[in-house]
Formats: C-alpha cells, sequence, structure tokens
C-alpha cells in the first residue's frame, strides 16, 4: 500500500513541476507579446484601430468587442461602450496583465460592454506622426495638456462615430483621469459624450504627494529649463533621464524598484504581486511617454491648490501662450459628466487631500470609494490581489447602472 502511496505522491509531485513549468513558458510568453498578441492568446478577440488626432498624432487603440465564450450572443445584446484610459507611460497593456477573470477589460468584456483601450501619443503603440519622427525632439514637446485637447477627443469621436452609442463610459486611472478633467474642462460639449467617468487614484493636484517623488518634484523647474532649451526626451528607464532618476531617488530603496521608475515612484510593493506577475508587468512599463509630462505633475507640487495648465517659468513665453504671466487654471466647475470616484488612504500619489480638494472642486461626483485597506497603493486599483473584489466589482455595478 505505502509503495503505491509514494508512487502516486512522486506521479502529483511530476505533475506539479510540469504544470508549474507550463506556467512560467505562458507567463514568459506575456511578457513579450504585445496587447494584441496577449488578448488572443488569452482566448478573446481584438480589434486594432488607428486615430489621428487633430495634431497629427497617430494612436494605436485596442477594442475588446465580446466576451471570452459567448461571442456571437454577445455582439447582439452588447452594452454601451467603454473607453479605459492607462496612467503616465502605461499603455493598454495594463488593463489585461492580470489573465481573464483578474484584469477589468476582461471583466467588462465578459460583462457584454464593448471595451476600447486607450493609448496616449508617445508610448509605445502611438509613436506616430502624419508628419514627425519620434527621433524628433519636436515630437515629445507635450504633456498632459496636449493628451486632454487632442487625444482624448479623438478617441472619444472615433469610438462613437463606430458604434450606435451617443455617449460612452470613460474609466481613467491615474492620469487617465487627469487627460479627462483637461478635455471636459477645455472642451466642455465632450461632457455630453459621457454616461459616466469613473477615477482610479484620480489626479488633479498634486501638492501633498509623498514619498520618493518629491524630490523629483523639487527640480521641476531645473527641468522646464533643460526641456525648453534642449528638448523634452522620452521617459524611459535606461535613457540618460530615467538614470539620472533613479540616481536621485534610489538611495533608500530595493535595486528591484530602482530599475522601474513608475513602480519606485508610486511606491507600488513586490509582495501585492507573485514574483511571475511582477516579472511580466516590469516587462510592460514603462511603455513611453515624455517628461514634460511628470514635469507638468511636478508643477503642482511646487503650487499646490493649483492645477493649471502648462508653466513655462518664462514671463515672456506664458504672455506670448497664455496672455498672462501666470498659466490659466483648468476649471473643474465646467466637468458637469456624472463622476464615480475610487481612492485609497494609502495612495502617495493620488492622496486623500488632493483627492479631497479635487472632489470639491468636480462637484458632481456621485458615488466615492475610499479604499481603507492597509497599503492599498496606486497601482492595485489596477494590479492588486484584491483589486476584483474591492474595485472592479464595484465597477462592474455602476456601470450596469447607469447603462
Amino acid at each position: 500500500m505505502s509503495f503505491y502511496v509514494l508512487l502516486l505522491s512522486q506521479f502529483l509531485f511530476l505533475n506539479s513541476l510540469l504544470a508549474l513549468k507550463l506556467y512560467k513558458s505562458e507567463n514568459k510568453l506575456d511578457a513579450v507579446l504585445k496587447t494584441p498578441e496577449l488578448i488572443k492568446s488569452h482566448g478573446y478577440q481584438v480589434e486594432i484601430h488607428n486615430v489621428v488626432t487633430e495634431d497629427g498624432y497617430i494612436l494605436e487603440i485596442h477594442r475588446l468587442p465580446c466576451g471570452q465564450y459567448d461571442c456571437e450572443k454577445n455582439f447582439a445584446r452588447r452594452k454601451r461602450p467603454v473607453l479605459i484610459q492607462h496612467g503616465l507611460a502605461g499603455s493598454s497593456a495594463d488593463w489585461i496583465l492580470m489573465g481573464p477573470a483578474r484584469a477589468l477589460a476582461y471583466t467588462l468584456a465578459d460583462a457584454g460592454f464593448d471595451v476600447w483601450l486607450g493609448n496616449n501619443r508617445g508610448n509605445i503603440y502611438s509613436r506616430n506622426h502624419t508628419t514627425i519622427l519620434p527621433t524628433d525632439r519636436n515630437f515629445w514637446n507635450f504633456s498632459y495638456h496636449e493628451l486632454g485637447i487632442y487625444d482624448i477627443p479623438a478617441i472619444i469621436d472615433y469610438i462613437l462615430d463606430r458604434t450606435i452609442y451617443e455617449k460612452l463610459f470613460y474609466i481613467g486611472h491615474s492620469q487617465g483621469s487627469t487627460q479627462f478633467w483637461v478635455t471636459m474642462s477645455q472642451k466642455p460639449n465632450y461632457n455630453t459624450k459621457v454616461k459616466l467617468m469613473i477615477g482610479l487614484a484620480p489626479v488633479a493636484f498634486t501638492g501633498n504627494i509623498r514619498g520618493p517623488l518629491t524630490k523629483l518634484a523639487k527640480l521641476t523647474y531645473l527641468g522646464v529649463r533643460i526641456g525648453e532649451a534642449f528638448g523634452y526626451p522620452e521617459l524611459r528607464s535606461r535613457s540618460a533621464w530615467g538614470k539620472f532618476v533613479s540616481n536621485v531617488l534610489c538611495r533608500d530603496t530595493t535595486v528591484l524598484f530602482c530599475n522601474n521608475i513608475l513602480f519606485l515612484v508610486t511606491g507600488f510593493k513586490q509582495t501585492n504581486l507573485s514574483a511571475m506577475n511582477l516579472s511580466t508587468i516590469m516587462n510592460h512599463v514603462p511603455a513611453g511617454a515624455s517628461w514634460k509630462q511628470v514635469v507638468h505633475f511636478g508643477q503642482g507640487y511646487i503650487h499646490p491648490d493649483h492645477f493649471r495648465e502648462f508653466d513655462y517659468d518664462n514671463s515672456e513665453k506664458n504672455y506670448k501662450i497664455y496672455n498672462s504671466l501666470e498659466p490659466p487654471e483648468y476649471k473643474l466647475n465646467k466637468v458637469t459628466a456624472p463622476v464615480a470616484l475610487f481612492s485609497s488612504d494609502n495612495d502617495l500619489l493620488a492622496t486623500k487631500t488632493d483627492v479631497g480638494l479635487l472632489k470639491s472642486k468636480l462637484g458632481n461626483v456621485v458615488y466615492h470609494n475610499e479604499v481603507s485597506i492597509k497599503s492599498f497603493s496606486h497601482y492595485d486599483f489596477i494590479w492588486g490581489t484584491s483589486s476584483v473584489s474591492v474595485i472592479f466589482e464595484p465597477i462592474l455595478k455602476l456601470l450596469l447602472f447607469y447603462e
């Protein structure tokens, strides 16, 4: 009897090793596949669309038209389109990396929603322009202001033009919410095109950010002077600017997170993910952006209680652009679309104080979920171990209610 027990134990052990090997192999594949290929590998249909902005940037966005198992049924009963927008230096991959049943894009697609994943100018999917090459310094001369006045309007119009709906749902993480505030305040007519906006770790005011990023924020106007003189470079971990930032910020943290700027500045903890998932994510972020975006956020730290257009730290240039010595404020009272917020007491970037200020300025917040879980950080809203129950399920209920 003991012989058979031993034999069964060995069999189960070998099967476990084989399963682990296959899992590692699949996870390794996840790390190198781009969003469309990754979606296909997870068993979902995907469409690739190209959107041209008013100022010539070509944005590649990705669509999940149906769920994993019932595409024919979903096409017949497809719900309203949902545009999901990534944060700073992120991409459409952010919303699918955790895989089926654990990623927001798949959760919504399986619920019958028409899911569209945006990509901002400058990330790996949107490095094209009608006249400018990414090697040209002018290609990277944009902050989150341009993402708001050009990228989001172009994507919204494109989606609504190709669907039967006059309004869509919008979900934005971090900077994905920032550019929404810019769009709706600068182009108020777009409020009528949004059924409900959901902001995850919403960012507008940054005067109370905490953690390593405050060291970098203090150098904001040095960044303006360098950027205006020599051009704003691409945000990449291994770029010269990336190495400089790592040297500034990495004295009191681990080598692992020094290799990834975004994890370093947001306080994301390795313990919140398995080693496998962490490896996959680190191969997809940062996905590209302009350092001018970082500088723009830094200006909010230098000037607390202000959410305004880019400050060129040059009275002559400010006056030429704005007809004022100071850049104008974004008028948040013009954001009239219904807004639902998800924030965390422990978020270093979307702090409780700053989110509270944002909420008071908006005046149209219909729902606010303040996550009190200890150590729930900026990226836990999309990749955390509890994100399905704490964030995704309430989001789904909200969308179904407003549908």
